[in-house]
């Protein structure tokens, strides 16, 4: 009695690229956006304006889970810089800062065009 096969090696390698690219296409539509992980990183956020000095200026943090390159008060203002984006989160629970997109509460956002 022979054995009936339908589509041999060609089909399982299909089937083994479509499960890759399956798996590939869940893992980026999983992955947290940036704005996602500001949101879960804002409490931590604030906790560090709230405590860091006039004239102290934090180099290359990693706060919640986002990193800045900087963190530093401008005017009444804290900015956590994010240079790669050419973005910076601004903690200003007095008023807006100029030039910026509220996001909620005390939280701001300003892009800076690298062009």
């Amino acid at each position: 009695m022979r054995r009936t096969t339908t589509g041999g090696p060609v089909l399982r390698w299909a089937a083994v690229l479509l499960a890759g690219a399956l798996l590939l296409m869940g893992l980026v539509w999983l992955t947290p956006g940036e704005d996602d992980r500001f949101a879960g990183s804002a409490p931590q956020m604030e906790a560090v304006a709230r405590t860091l000095g006039k004239d102290e200026v934090l180099k290359r943090q990693t706060i919640g889970v986002l990193t800045f390159d900087a963190v530093y008060w401008d005017g009444d203002a804290v900015v956590f810089s994010l240079s790669d984006s050419h973005r910076a989160y601004i903690w200003s629970p007095d008023r807006r800062p100029g030039d910026t997109l509220p996001l909620w509460g005390p939280w701001y956002t300003f892009w800076s065009d690298p062009h």
